[in-house]
Protein backbone atom coordinates (compact mmCIF):
# COMPACT_ATOMS: atom_id res chain seq x y z
CA UNK A 1 0.00 0.00 0.00
CA UNK A 2 2.65 2.49 0.94
CA UNK A 3 5.31 3.12 -1.49
CA UNK A 4 8.81 4.36 -0.61
CA UNK A 5 10.11 7.17 -2.68
CA UNK A 6 13.76 8.02 -3.04
CA UNK A 7 14.08 11.79 -2.54
CA UNK A 8 17.18 12.00 -4.62
CA UNK A 9 15.26 10.93 -7.72
CA UNK A 10 12.20 13.10 -7.23
CA UNK A 11 12.47 16.47 -8.95
CA UNK A 12 16.25 16.70 -8.80
CA UNK A 13 16.34 17.40 -5.03
CA UNK A 14 19.31 15.08 -4.58
CA UNK A 15 21.60 17.26 -6.67
CA UNK A 16 20.60 20.40 -4.74
CA UNK A 17 21.09 18.66 -1.40
CA UNK A 18 24.53 17.49 -2.45
CA UNK A 19 25.34 20.95 -3.77
CA UNK A 20 24.24 22.57 -0.50
CA UNK A 21 26.36 20.13 1.44
CA UNK A 22 29.37 20.89 -0.77
CA UNK A 23 28.83 24.64 -0.38
CA UNK A 24 28.60 24.24 3.41
CA UNK A 25 31.81 22.21 3.43
CA UNK A 26 33.51 24.78 1.25
CA UNK A 27 32.38 27.66 3.48
CA UNK A 28 33.51 25.79 6.60
CA UNK A 29 36.85 25.07 4.96
CA UNK A 30 37.30 28.72 3.98
CA UNK A 31 36.39 29.84 7.49
CA UNK A 32 38.85 27.35 8.98
CA UNK A 33 41.61 28.58 6.65
CA UNK A 34 40.84 32.17 7.65
CA UNK A 35 40.96 31.35 11.36
CA UNK A 36 44.23 29.41 11.03
CA UNK A 37 45.91 32.10 8.94
CA UNK A 38 44.84 34.77 11.42
CA UNK A 39 46.16 32.66 14.31
CA UNK A 40 49.50 32.12 12.58
CA UNK A 41 49.80 35.82 11.74
CA UNK A 42 49.07 36.75 15.35
CA UNK A 43 51.74 34.33 16.61
CA UNK A 44 54.37 35.93 14.37
CA UNK A 45 53.21 39.37 15.49
CA UNK A 46 53.53 38.35 19.14
CA UNK A 47 57.06 37.07 18.50
CA UNK A 48 58.04 40.36 16.84
CA UNK A 49 56.56 42.42 19.66
CA UNK A 50 58.32 40.27 22.26
CA UNK A 51 61.62 40.85 20.47
CA UNK A 52 60.94 44.60 20.34
CA UNK A 53 60.09 44.62 24.04
CA UNK A 54 63.40 42.94 24.91
CA UNK A 55 65.33 45.46 22.79
CA UNK A 56 63.52 48.40 24.36
CA UNK A 57 64.12 47.04 27.86
CA UNK A 58 67.85 46.78 27.08
CA UNK A 59 67.88 50.38 25.80
CA UNK A 60 65.98 51.51 28.89
CA UNK A 61 68.49 49.80 31.17
CA UNK A 62 71.40 51.43 29.32
CA UNK A 63 69.72 54.84 29.53
CA UNK A 64 69.14 54.43 33.27
CA UNK A 65 72.80 53.52 33.79
CA UNK A 66 73.91 56.52 31.72
CA UNK A 67 71.61 58.78 33.74
CA UNK A 68 73.14 57.54 37.00
CA UNK A 69 76.65 58.17 35.66
CA UNK A 70 75.66 61.69 34.61
CA UNK A 71 74.17 62.35 38.05
CA UNK A 72 77.47 61.30 39.64
CA UNK A 73 79.40 63.55 37.26
CA UNK A 74 77.09 66.48 38.02
CA UNK A 75 77.64 65.99 41.74
CA UNK A 76 81.41 65.92 41.11
CA UNK A 77 81.25 69.16 39.13
CA UNK A 78 80.26 71.02 42.26
CA UNK A 79 83.35 69.97 44.25
CA UNK A 80 86.50 72.08 44.42
CA UNK A 81 88.77 69.07 43.89
CA UNK A 82 87.15 68.17 40.57
CA UNK A 83 87.29 71.77 39.37
CA UNK A 84 90.99 71.86 40.24
CA UNK A 85 91.66 68.61 38.35
CA UNK A 86 89.89 69.91 35.26
CA UNK A 87 91.72 73.26 35.47
CA UNK A 88 95.11 71.53 35.73
CA UNK A 89 94.59 68.73 33.21
CA UNK A 90 92.50 70.34 30.50
CA UNK A 91 93.35 74.01 30.80
CA UNK A 92 96.97 73.71 31.96
CA UNK A 93 96.49 76.12 34.87
CA UNK A 94 98.76 76.09 37.93
CA UNK A 95 98.62 77.58 41.39
CA UNK A 96 100.75 80.65 42.11
CA UNK A 97 104.35 79.65 42.71
CA UNK A 98 104.05 76.30 40.85
CA UNK A 99 105.89 75.48 37.64
CA UNK A 100 105.00 73.01 34.91
CA UNK A 101 107.84 70.64 34.11
CA UNK A 102 107.55 68.70 30.89
CA UNK A 103 109.96 65.92 30.12
CA UNK A 104 111.51 65.67 26.70
CA UNK A 105 111.25 62.18 25.34
CA UNK A 106 113.59 60.89 22.69
CA UNK A 107 111.84 59.03 19.94
CA UNK A 108 114.98 57.01 19.08
CA UNK A 109 114.80 53.52 20.39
Amino acid sequence: MYRTVNISTVGGFGKMAKRKIKIRHLLCLLFLIYVLSTFIYQQFRIMDLTKQEAELNAKKKAAIEQREELKKEISLLHTDEYIEVIARDELGLVKPGEYIIKSARSFKE
